[in-house]
């Protein structure tokens, strides 16, 4: 019986091979010796076995260089082969397994001249095919092998009826295998997509589409990795079709995921891999430029896995970008993928999926977790001012942020503290700062880290310019300085080039995709008004209204907090701030979640009202506050979608080192020059009464209240 099934084996693969030679070379692990030059990836043995610069060099593999200079490494333009630009080789796979793995000394000159190892072809072949878990077919080559590998027999053209009746004889095969049983697939579900099996290869057999395009998935693989055999040429999605011809069409990671939901249901689905999602895009894509009418509910379920959420993000927005209805609702349940929940419960995995079909936006259940998650993670960032935060119910929170001051107010300092604050905490901050160069904003960090501190302070000009370079103990106690900013400067991303909001929002989602284990991080924009624009030849106000749109949706998307500094019209400076107040302000006012406005506390100090109503200026008083050191600010809450609004939060802000400190209102009131005393019916009492509770540290402004310990 035994000898029947061996020579049934035989007769079958002798078949295979006289029939389909090109087919049979590249199925699984069964080869021709010099097919392992496509198969096997150059770079990556070469990595594995050779030590590399920078650069990617490495000592020539020539026994007769010696390289004493690294000169050799993958040819740029021929990635199968390794060159040297001193001695001029190029060796390919088999070449450099020879020298490596064997060590070859001995060298001949090919018929073009150039010098190559001599070794034995067949050896060297076998030796690559065992490691890599190939079996080599095909007849012997030349035993000393020193020009290049033999070329392969040219491959005979398959017809449309060779590969129907090759389907359809792997089809026949099926019963000589339970590997569909075990993976929870029905005979109905083989016979819908004509499933077989390759007793020659071992391999179940998975057609894409009707012209003959298949894989193979190997039974028993050397390596994970080996599992799935595809045909030379272009990648696809399977069964792609379904995302025209169905309402609704899943989009999953394997093939077996795929047949299991549409075998318990009745909608589509199609697969691909994690790293080629771009294939459903451009497939969706083809597909409504033939039919505009074409639009599925898709429902995104790649794996329970990193690789499997980044995917599902990122093909969320690419759909969603071109109109398409798209939801995120995984049907694997609490298991790695829709196949594995079929095979261990098969009723669960049909209650799940018609629960997702039904409610493809999952509202309810997203809802109550996220709530759930909110209270057991609290999504709020502190700012590191405890009365900013006081008004903001904790801190910031996945919500667009728009700050906006008059000149001289330090708007971009001010966010500048809360990002250096945060990345204080450990959590990433992307500044995007378009006014100031990235050295500036680490001049003025430095500047604010001195300022901080017990010891000497410096300004944004003296660090930039290394007066801390003047003497030894300036120097020690800067390079402290400087240490101690270099083990949290890395959580600050600082981008300096003036880009579009579609391209701040770009850079963060694929920050996140690449980092979803990160805290979210904060985003700052300085400032709007100098964005560039979405569209060509739009008016001010269409810009800001794009821009502010694009960060909008950023922060709904990614859950982030973006922080956007705005300028302010010329009157605010003696009116008070409001929603007037901001440049552009329509869709800033409808958009943001949060409106912040900065501007100088007790501005009665320089400015009256007459009795028509009209506001006097007084210009030198105004000039005196512009010098204070420190200045004195005020903070008012125009907007807060979720919150309290109309919060008054006071500010000393030391221009000089670059530093806001959080003070009280009554602390505001002191000014900087002790001997001018202000009455202000914000304090409501006189100014000499506050005075006499408070001391200011001339130099940086700092209020500290006398008598702490009583």
């Amino acid at each position: 019986m035994k000898i029947e099934k061996d020579e049934t084996a035989r007769e079958s693969r002798d078949f295979l091979l006289a029939c389909f030679p090109n087919e049979v070379s590249s199925m699984n692990n069964l080869v021709k010796p010099a097919d392992l030059k496509s198969l096997i990836s150059l770079p990556e043995y070469i990595a594995s076995v050779v030590s590399m610069d920078s650069k990617g060099f490495f000592s020539c593999l020539n026994p007769n260089h010696p390289d004493n200079h690294p000169s050799m490494c993958l040819d740029p333009n021929h990635p199968q082969y390794v060159h040297c630009f001193s001695c001029g080789v190029s060796y390919d796979l088999f070449d450099c397994w020879a020298l490596i793995n064997d060590g070859v000394t001995e060298t001949s000159k090919n018929s073009a001249g150039k010098e190559k190892p001599v070794y034995n072809f067949n050896a060297v072949a076998s030796e690559i095919a065992d490691h890599y878990g190939y079996a080599l077919i095909g007849g012997p080559a030349n035993d000393l092998y020193s020009v290049e590998p033999p070329l392969p027999e040219p491959a005979q053209t398959q017809t449309s009826n060779d590969i129907r009746a090759q389907l359809e004889a792997w089809h026949a095969s099926l019963n000589q295998t339970d590997y569909l049983q075990k993976r929870g697939i029905t005979q109905t579900t083989a016979e819908i997509f004509n499933l077989g099996y390759s007793p020659l290869t071992n391999s179940i057999i998975i057609p894409y589409g009707q012209d003959g395009y298949y894989v193979q998935r190997a039974l028993n693989p050397i390596e994970k990795h080996d599992r799935y055999r595809f045909p030379i040429g272009q990648v696809r999605v399977y069964n792609a079709e379904a995302l025209k011809e169905c309402k609704t069409v899943f989009i999953v990671e394997g093939q077996f995921d795929a047949l299991s939901i549409m075998q318990e249901s009745d909608v589509g689905a199609v697969a691909t891999s994690t790293s080629q999602t771009r294939l459903i895009v451009k497939t969706l894509q083809k597909f409504k430029e033939q039919d505009p009418t074409i639009n599925p509910t898709i429902i995104l379920s790649m794996d329970n896995d990193r690789a499997g959420q980044k995917a599902n993000r990122a093909l969320q927005r690419d759909l969603e970008a071109l109109g398409f209805t798209c939801y995120v609702n995984p049907v694997n349940g609490d298991y790695k993928d829709a196949n594995e929940f079929l095979v261990k419960d098969r009723e669960g995995f049909r209650q799940k999926l018609q629960h997702v079909i039904n409610q493809p936006d999952n509202w309810l259940d997203n809802y109550y977790a996220d709530i759930k998650k909110r209270h057991d993670y609290p999504d709020n960032i502190p700012t590191g001012f405890k009365n900013l935060d006081d008004e903001l119910d904790g801190g910031l929170q996945p919500k667009l942020y728009v700050l906006g001051a008059v000149s001289s107010l330090g708007k971009t300092t001010f966010a500048l503290n809360i990002a250096d604050n945060l990345a204080k905490q450990g959590r990433h901050v992307f500044f995007f700062s378009m006014e100031s160069s990235k050295r500036e904003v680490t001049d003025k960090l430095l500047s604010r880290a001195s300022c901080l501190s017990n010891g000497h302070k410096w300004t944004q000009l003296q660090v930039s310019r290394g007066a801390w370079l003047n003497n030894a103990e300036d120097k020690e106690e800067f390079d402290g300085l400087f240490k101690s900013f270099s083990r949290y400067q890395r959580f600050l991303h600082i981008y300096d080039n003036r880009v579009k909001a579609s391209q701040v929002k770009d850079l963060v989602n694929g920050w996140l995709d690449n980092h979803p284990d990160e805290k979210k991080p904060l985003v700052v924009v300085d400032y709007l008004q100098i964005l560039q624009a979405e569209q060509d030849n739009v008016t001010d106000k269409a810009k800001v209204t794009d821009s502010v749109s694009v960060l909008s949706e950023l922060t709904k998307q990614a859950e982030v907090p973006v922080l956007v500094i705005s300028s302010l019209n010329r009157a605010s400076y003696w009116q008070d701030v409001s929603f007037e107040s901001f440049k552009e302000s329509g869709e800033i006012e409808y958009s943001a979640d949060v409106m912040l406005g900065l501007e100088f506390a007790h501005r009665e100090e320089y400015i009256t009202v007459q009795k028509n109503g009209h506001i006097e200026l007084n210009k030198e008083k105004f000039d005196q506050r512009k010098q204070e050191v420190p200045r004195r600010v005020e903070m008012v809450i125009l907007k807060n979608r979720t919150g309290k609004t109309g919060g008054h939060i006071f500010f000393k802000y030391n221009a000089m080192f670059n530093s806001y400190q959080a003070c009280t209102e009554k602390e505001a009131a002191i000014p900087n020059n002790f001997k001018m005393l202000y009455h202000t019916k914000q304090v409501g009492r006189p100014v000499e009464a506050a005075m006499s509770e408070y001391t200011v540290d001339p130099e940086t402004g700092r209020v500290t209240e006398k008598n702490q310990d009583k």
